[in-house]
């Protein structure tokens, strides 16, 4: 039997897409489609952002609270939420004592960190590119031009989009991490499982009136972490 060019051609071409893994096809259907999305599209709305108000003090609980939040990268604001104004890393407070409750405007105005603003059209392909270049980190804070109102129009902070936010429209699927709340950040899906409820030692730090004695907080934790892990 004779095969024609065009038919075998046809039959190349179909054989080697049916080799194709789907996850290979998902992510050339990605690649095609970074140049159409906005960073709209796939950013977090600010108001689901972990953050921290400026005024906040450094103690023992706000630094528990940041521990428990597992994000090692967290925005700051002063007044309101779409007013960011700096970046607290987690290594930032590798020197800081909670027993000196330090004002985290003092320890935001040591460090300096920088803030990286893209706006809302901005195409993915684009904020990628950005990304790799390694300049500005891997997290971008969203603004838009505020013109409602009688006074001037102005910058607001809508959303913040990460790498990880990229790379999931990338390869078309999610990247879940221990430190994650929601499956999907769009459809607001929680994990049903996030973290061990023995690494919850909040229990530790709670105060009685009735107690006779009362020890540290940092002492309380401490002996928590050694009965659960021994």
């Amino acid at each position: 039997m004779k095969i024609s060019n065009d038919n075998f051609m046809s039959h190349k071409v179909t054989t080697e897409y049916n080799d194709l893994e789907k996850d290979e096809v998902n992510i050339i259907s990605g690649a095609l489609e970074l140049r159409r999305k906005m960073v709209s599209d796939v950013m977090t709305k600010i108001e689901d952002v972990y953050m921290l108000p400026i005024e906040a003090v450094l103690n023992f609980q706000t630094v528990t609270e940041i521990m428990k939040s597992g994000y090692s990268r967290i925005p700051v604001y002063e007044g309101d939420r779409k007013q960011v104004t700096s970046m607290l890393y987690i290594k930032d407070l590798a020197l800081v004592d909670p027993d000196d409750c330090t004002p985290l405007r003092t320890l935001t105005q040591f460090y300096q960190n920088s803030c990286y603003f893209v706006f809302e059209d901005t195409t993915l392909d684009v904020l990628l590119k950005s990304f790799k270049e390694g300049n500005k980190g891997h997290m971008a804070f969203v603004q838009r031009v505020n013109n409602e109102g009688e006074g001037d129009p102005f910058y607001e902070t809508i959303g913040l989009v990460t790498l990880e936010d990229v790379i999931e429209e990338l390869i078309q699927a999610e990247i879940n991490d221990e430190t994650d709340v929601y499956v999907d950040n769009r459809s607001k899906r929680r994990r049903e499982k996030r973290h061990n409820p023995r690494q919850d030692f909040t229990a530790f730090v709670q105060r009685n009136e009735n107690q006779r004695f009362f020890i540290s907080p940092q002492l309380n934790l401490a002996t928590f972490q050694f009965l659960s892990s021994s």
